[in-house]
């Protein structure tokens, strides 16, 4: 019987979406791996033990089986589910531009230490009351751009464009904050 080699790390759902009947993908970032995708086999059965515990922003300690496709979530720890992010608008839209951006200008899995800090850190900010979260936005994004490579454009204007020019097209999230009336 050959067995899958199996490693554990800890990241951050950015992303999930349904595959098939049963299984759901997630796109996380781990602090040992970077940006990676994982299929967690029939979730969404009744009696699956994954069953509800993992949404968008959770933290965790994943355990994963090592595959030629993608890496098979087995079983997973979780750390922080973000509650009060969860429950405020406001901080869940930019949790979703947050996510969107790391997921969009991280191509593939590489382990930049930077980067978790500055995810896991905004993750933890947005999880408490805000009142300044333009600001924070500002700051993660010239952050994120400055750990990737690029120089940050001063004007919040250029920086978006920019952002966008990077992704390979539009930001779905930012116009999210705009509608919330979070952006202009």
């Amino acid at each position: 019987m050959n067995k899958l080699p199996v490693f554990k790390t800890e990241g951050i759902i950015l992303r999930t979406a349904d595959l098939g009947e049963l299984d759901r993908l997630f796109v996380i970032y781990t602090k040992g791996y970077g940006k990676i995708s994982a299929r967690a086999i029939s979730i969404r059965k009744k009696e699956s033990k994954l069953k509800g515990l993992f949404q968008n922003f959770t933290r965790a300690n994943f355990l994963l089986a090592k595959s030629k496709t993608i890496d098979i979530l087995t079983d997973a720890e979780p750390i922080d589910n973000y509650n009060f992010l969860h429950s405020n608008l406001r901080s869940l839209a930019y949790a979703f531009y947050f996510s969107e951006l790391i997921d969009k200008l991280i191509v593939g899995p590489e382990n930049d230490h930077n980067v978790w800090r500055l995810a896991s850190r905004a993750f933890e900010v947005l999880n408490q009351p805000q009142k300044d979260l333009p600001k924070i936005k500002e700051a993660f994004e010239k952050k994120l751009l400055e750990f990737l490579g690029y120089a940050s454009p001063a004007l919040a204007k250029e920086r978006t464009d920019f952002i966008q020019s990077l992704a390979d097209g539009e930001i779905k999230s930012f116009k999210f904050l705009k509608q919330l009336g979070l952006e202009r």
